[in-house]
């Protein structure tokens, strides 16, 4: 995977009744395709509470935090993290490719990674990134 790609991460919120909802991801993903299976499932490891094969949450804090470590892991500059609810709105208001591209920027939260920002600072790095 290169270098300071933008990464997109689709989840949805999974009611559980009382006992509070579960965060569940349904695609993550760079522009080059989905992200490496095994990295996710490694870094994922200290966030498994469960058995099931699928990657749950118990909160939004806990899904950022496992976002920004692929992040970081990949080199990426930022990820972008949009719930399916706002995705079918930003759908809505697509009329073309471009701003299909565009729907995670424009409506998903944004998490930099700090690694890439550091980078960015030097003059030099800017001509030769």
């Amino acid at each position: 995977m290169r270098k300071n790609l933008s990464l997109n991460l689709l989840y949805r919120i999974l009611n559980e009744g009382e006992e509070g909802s579960l965060v569940e991801v349904i695609n993550f993903f760079s522009e080059e395709g989905p992200i490496n299976s095994k990295l996710i499932n490694n870094l994922y490891q200290p966030f498994r509470f469960h058995n099931e094969s699928k990657l749950l949450f118990k909160t939004l804090e806990e899904l950022g935090q496992f976002a920004l470590e692929v992040c970081q892991e990949t080199s990426s500059a930022e990820v972008f993290i949009l719930s399916n609810v706002d995705y079918n709105i930003g759908l809505d208001t697509c009329n073309d490719a471009r701003s299909f591209r565009e729907l995670f920027r424009r409506y998903g939260n944004v998490i930099e990674n700090p690694d890439q920002s550091r980078k960015k600072s030097n003059i030099f790095n800017k001509f030769f990134n």
